[in-house]
């Protein structure tokens, strides 16, 4: 087995695992956000059928809400931070796999590149800043 094929299934691998890990986080987040509604309708509905205290009652159901919503947050947040990672991720595999499609040189191509790069930037008004120290290098032209 050579040393590309070892790293291209090593990289199936990571790929796979992270699939699989936002797919599991997709079903904690299903899974937290039921448990928001039911935890404090139960705690509303026990608050109601019992004669005890009812700030005991009160304080656990804003306790549970508080406690599921950072649950939430932080799924979110592993959530994010996978896919984040998921993306450069496959922003490096398209930029190794153009790299080998097309590999470096000074073609016609990279001086089209260049050509419509200058031609969208003349198109782009220039922004206020710019303006400012324009008339002022123009009065500096003008006055010389």
């Amino acid at each position: 087995m050579s040393k590309e094929s070892a790293y291209e299934k090593l990289y199936k691998d990571l790929i796979g695992d992270l699939e699989e890990m936002h797919r599991n986080n997709i079903r904690r987040t299903s899974a937290a956000l039921k448990s928001l509604l039911i935890v404090p309708t139960i705690f509303l509905i026990l608050l109601f059928l019992t004669n005890s205290s009812k700030t005991i009652f009160l304080v656990l159901w804003i306790v549970s809400m508080f406690i599921i919503a950072s649950v939430l947050i932080v799924i979110e947040y592993q959530d994010y931070k996978l896919q984040k990672m998921f993306k450069k991720n496959a922003d490096n595999e398209i930029a190794v796999s153009t790299e080998i499609a097309a590999p470096q040189s000074d073609s016609p191509s990279k001086e089209r590149i260049e050509e419509i790069r200058r031609s969208i930037r003349s198109r782009i008004p220039p922004s206020p800043a710019e303006n400012t120290a324009s008339d002022s290098e123009k009065s500096e032209t003008v006055n010389v």
